[in-house]
């Protein structure tokens, strides 16, 4: 880690202020940063180190396990994920990445929210992160 951590940021999918803060943090962080994301969102912002991940608006259990074991090979080759918002946080934490930072974009509604957020929260290394929404 003498250039910096390897980090890997996920995403799901976006066309504004979330994408627009996963590219700064791409372009800005030290060491070698990797965007995990789908394809529609890697169109909108040309993330510069990218790969494929696709994290949908709402669950799907056959795509959900594809990005979940493929979170898992992915996790194993940095050295910290950070989630950006509750569909890619809940992927990384049930593929059992650590160490996790996850970053909540939009307010968590619901019963079933509420639960995920819980879920999400206690498998975050760093839930103070979980508490504070970022717009």
């Amino acid at each position: 880690m003498a250039d910096g951590p390897r980090v890997l940021l996920v995403l799901g999918t976006s066309t504004g202020g979330v994408g627009q803060h996963v590219r700064s943090l791409a372009t800005g962080l030290p060491g070698r940063v990797t965007v995990a994301g789908p394809a529609l969102t890697q169109q909108v912002f040309g993330f510069p180190d990218w790969v494929a991940l696709e994290v949908g608006a709402s669950p799907h259990p056959v795509r959900d396990a594809r990005a979940i074991r493929r979170l898992r090979g992915l996790a194993r080759q940095v050295d910290i994920v950070h989630a950006h918002g509750l569909r890619a946080g809940a992927l990384a934490a049930l593929a059992g990445v650590h160490p996790l930072v996850v970053t909540w974009h939009n307010a968590v509604s619901g019963r079933v929210g509420g639960a995920l957020q819980r879920l999400v929260a206690r498998r975050a290394e760093y839930p103070q992160a979980l508490m504070i929404p970022y717009v």
